[in-house]
């Protein structure tokens, strides 16, 4: 062990988070840069030897770049994720040389720090998870089942190795990253160098999952993933399609829209935009209510590279103008997801391609609205998790005769498999174009709530979807005055699981829509008939 090494040891075993006379470290690389990401804290990572030990510096890192070799002294500390100890007090910061090649590997000419820990097994890395604690490593694997939320802006994904098949191994990663390279169940990644990061749960007996991580795309190589395909089409407007697949498509793969994107009844491609999974090809003129087909090829790709397959063509109306809906009762605790949520026609248009969502960071789909003309003052209900199709005729298709759980004063929708989760969410309405027609941020006060609920709110203050705009002149939280809470519509009183359509439910009680807390109440349920 270098005398480095042995500073960052002497580090790790000091106990207590408070030194005098300061620990020394001299000579240690840089290895990696953490930037600023929800309430993770930005800092730097030290290392000297490929075999470690490695420390974290919870300090800005200025001007710092991977490759500096640094000295300074370390005063104070705290501990992050259960157990990880991190400098938080340093002095004396000085860079003594730069552009050390640190993110080659250990084996390769010139040599790096970083170590190929692909085929180390559960014994060796799980195990001994402290020993690896914040040293660079670089890891294939493939994403085994969906994403979890990881802290705020992070999700992580259970990641198979050549050595390790074990649900306490983690690639953790940004929110960003995640939808901008379409992360998912079964992709092949490598990690080409990033820090094991580690988090250890207050669960008893305590639970410690290691994290290697990836904060920048360019920390992640070799990805395939399954292949895109075309999911579907709606007009945005008269001269513009909004074409959706299910991966993120990249932009500079479009180097021929006309080419790449055909479509039926005499209408032609000009020119499209991307935004994620979507699309917005602007087209010749359409007439309205004709009906249409896209077809894109397989030069379309996605942000990994993959090209598009079968099925790549959609059906789709020339445009009419989209109907505006409001959210007006919800139930967000029945029992198999059978959950409801009601909305009023504001104004009388289609109803094709409106989504009713959960949140609108990672948001959930509840319900995509089929291609139905409503008035103004129309009722709908959705039914999530249902088994009946959709009313598309009229209000009494499936009446409540032979369908009960149908209401024949309102238009009976067809929602998704997946159902409202009852804790801190928010619930929000979008049109074909993307744009909230409304939303509803709703607290749970019991249990814990989601890290991600403030952002969600945030996001529609931001959009002013409600008020008040802020929480006393600062982005709302746990911690303001008054909390993110405090100013959502309360829904914790309501059936905690095996709620019914003649359970309470949470519905607007104020004649006029003034996007606060206080157009909401739980109380008895309404199905069906307008609210208040």
């Amino acid at each position: 062990m270098t005398d480095t090494s042995a500073q960052i040891a002497a580090f790790k075993a000091a106990a207590g988070t408070s030194y005098d006379p300061a620990l020394p470290i001299n000579g240690a690389f840089v290895t990696y840069i953490k930037p600023l990401v929800g309430t993770d804290v930005a800092g730097f990572f030290l290392q000297a030897e490929a075999t470690g030990p490695a420390m974290f510096v919870a300090v800005d890192p200025g001007t710092l770049q991977v490759g500096d070799r640094v000295n300074l002294s370390v005063s104070g500390a705290t501990v992050l994720s259960g157990q990880n100890k991190a400098a938080t007090t340093i002095s004396g910061l000085t860079v003594v040389s730069q552009f050390h090649p640190v993110r080659n590997l250990n084996t390769a000419t010139p040599a790096g720090l970083v170590v190929d820990q692909s085929s180390a097994p559960t014994t060796e890395l799980l195990d001994k998870a402290d020993t690896y604690f914040a040293t660079i490593a670089r890891m294939s694997g493939t994403l085994n089942g969906a994403s979890a939320t990881s802290g705020t802006g992070h999700v992580a994904f259970t990641f198979r190795t050549a050595g390790i098949n074990n649900a306490n191994l983690k690639l953790r990663v940004t929110e960003d990253i995640a939808a901008d390279l379409g992360l998912v169940d079964t992709c092949a990644v490598t990690l080409a160098a990033g820090p094991l990061w580690k988090f250890t749960s207050t669960a008893t007996p305590p639970v410690t999952t290691l994290q290697p991580s990836a904060y920048f795309t360019t920390d992640l190589t070799g990805i395939t993933c399954p292949a895109p395909t075309l999911t579907g089409a709606i007009a945005t407007s008269l001269t513009e399609v909004k074409v959706s697949f299910s991966r993120p498509v990249d932009a500079a793969s479009l180097t021929n829209v006309p080419a790449q994107f055909t479509f039926t009844n005499g209408i032609q491609a000009q020119s499209a935009t991307v935004s994620g999974k979507d699309v917005y090809v602007k087209t010749t003129e359409q007439v309205a209510g004709t009906d249409y087909a896209v077809s894109a090829t397989t030069s379309v790709k996605d942000t990994v590279g993959g090209a598009v397959v079968i099925p790549n063509t959609a059906s789709f109306k020339g445009f009419r103008v989209g109907a505006v809906l409001r959210i007006t009762e919800v139930q967000p605790s029945a029992s198999n997801n059978l959950d409801l949520v009601e909305l009023q026609v504001l104004t009388g248009g289609t109803t094709a391609g409106i989504q009713l969502l959960q949140d609108v960071n990672s948001p959930v789909t509840l319900a995509t609205m089929p291609d139905v003309a409503v008035a103004a003052g129309d009722i709908i209900v959705v039914h999530i998790a249902s088994t009946t199709d959709s009313e598309t005729t009229s209000k009494n298709q499936f009446p409540t005769s032979s369908t009960p759980a149908n209401y024949d004063t309102a238009w009976d929708f067809k929602g998704g498999a997946t159902g409202i989760t009852f804790s801190s969410r928010v619930i929000l309405v979008r049109n074909a174009q993307d744009q909230i027609q409304d939303a509803v941020p709703f607290t749970r006060n019991s249990g814990t709530p989601p890290a991600a609920f403030p952002g969600n709110l945030q996001a529609i203050q931001a959009a002013g979807q409600w008020l008040p705009a802020d929480c006393g002149g600062a982005l709302c939280s746990t911690t303001t005055t008054p909390t993110a809470a405090a100013v959502s519509a309360d829904w914790t009183t309501l059936p905690t699981s095996n709620a019914t359509p003649a359970s309470p439910s949470i519905r607007r009680v104020s004649t006029t829509d003034t996007n606060t807390k206080d157009d909401w109440a739980v109380g008895a349920s309404s199905w069906g008939v307008a609210n208040p």
